[in-house]
C-alpha cells in the first residue's frame, strides 16, 4: 500500500488518495497484516489539517465499513444461508483469521468513539461512522464494553445528536434477534421521555420496535405528542 500524500495539490487530492486505498476490499481483508497496514494510515489522515482534510477523514471512516462484508461473507455456510454459522465463543480454527481481522477493525472503530464530548459536526460524524462499523461487526462479535459505552453516549446530553443517534441505532444491531436486557429497555424508555429533538425520538422509537419493545402505532402516537408539544 502507498500512503496518501497530504501535500498533493487540489482540494480532492487527499480524498482520492484515501479512496484509492480501499479500491480492493477483498485484497485488504485477505489477511490481518494488510488490515493493520491500512489502519496505520488513520492517525495521519485524521490529524491532517489542510484542503480536503475533513472529506478524506470521512471517506476513510466510511470505507472501513466496506471491509466488513467481505469478512463476514467468509463466515457463512457454503450453501448460502444468510445465518452466520459461528459465534465468537465457538469459532472453528479455520475461521479464526477472519475473527482476528474483525476484532482488529472493531478495536479501531471502538477507539474512535472514545473521548470527551465533541463540539464540531465533523467530529460527531466521524464518531457516528465508527458506531456504524461496530453495528456491522456486532453481527459476529458482540462485546459488553461496546454495549456499555453505547449506553453512555446515547444518554450523554453533551454529545452531538448524530453521535447519540448512532449509539441508539447500535443497540438494535447488537441484540439482533435476541431479547434485549432490562437495562437496554429501561434506557430506551428514558430516552423516549427526554429526547432532544424529533429525529432522536424517531430513532429511539424505531429501536424499540426493532427490539420488540414497542409497536408502530405507539411510535406514531409518541411522535404526534412531540409535534403537538412543539407547537404549543
Amino acid at each position: 500500500m502507498t500512503a496518501p500524500d497530504p501535500g498533493e495539490r487540489g482540494q480532492f487530492a487527499l480524498y482520492r488518495a484515501v479512496d484509492k486505498l480501499f479500491q480492493n476490499p477483498k485484497k485488504i481483508t485477505a489477511n490481518l497484516e494488510s488490515i493493520e497496514a491500512l489502519l496505520a494510515f488513520a492517525p495521519e489522515i485524521e490529524a491532517f489539517r489542510g484542503k480536503g482534510s475533513q472529506m478524506a477523514a470521512n471517506q476513510f471512516a466510511r470505507s472501513i465499513s466496506h471491509l466488513i462484508d467481505p469478512l463476514t461473507e467468509r463466515l457463512r455456510p457454503s450453501e448460502g444461508t444468510p445465518d452466520l454459522f459461528i459465534k465468537e465463543a465457538g469459532v472453528p480454527s479455520s475461521a479464526q483469521d477472519v475473527i482476528d481481522c474483525l476484532a482488529t477493525l472493531a478495536d479501531h472503530a471502538f477507539s474512535r468513539t472514545q473521548g470527551p464530548p465533541v463540539r464540531s459536526r465533523h467530529a460527531g460524524e466521524l464518531r457516528a461512522l465508527a458506531w456504524r462499523s461496530l453495528e456491522d461487526i456486532s453481527e459476529v462479535l458482540r462485546r459488553p464494553e461496546h454495549l456499555a459505552h453505547s449506553f453512555k453516549v446515547a444518554a450523554d446530553k453533551r454529545a452531538s445528536i448524530v453521535e447519540r443517534i448512532a449509539a441508539v441505532e447500535f443497540l438494535s444491531e447488537y441484540w439482533g434477534n435476541e431479547d434485549p436486557d432490562e437495562a437496554t429497555a429501561t434506557l430506551l424508555l428514558e430516552l423516549e421521555k427526554d429526547s432532544p429533538d424529533r429525529s432522536f425520538l424517531a430513532t429511539v422509537l424505531q429501536a424499540q420496535i426493532d427490539l420488540g419493545l414497542g409497536d408502530e402505532l405507539g411510535a406514531l402516537l409518541a411522535v404526534e405528542d412531540w409535534d403537538e408539544n412543539e407547537e404549543e
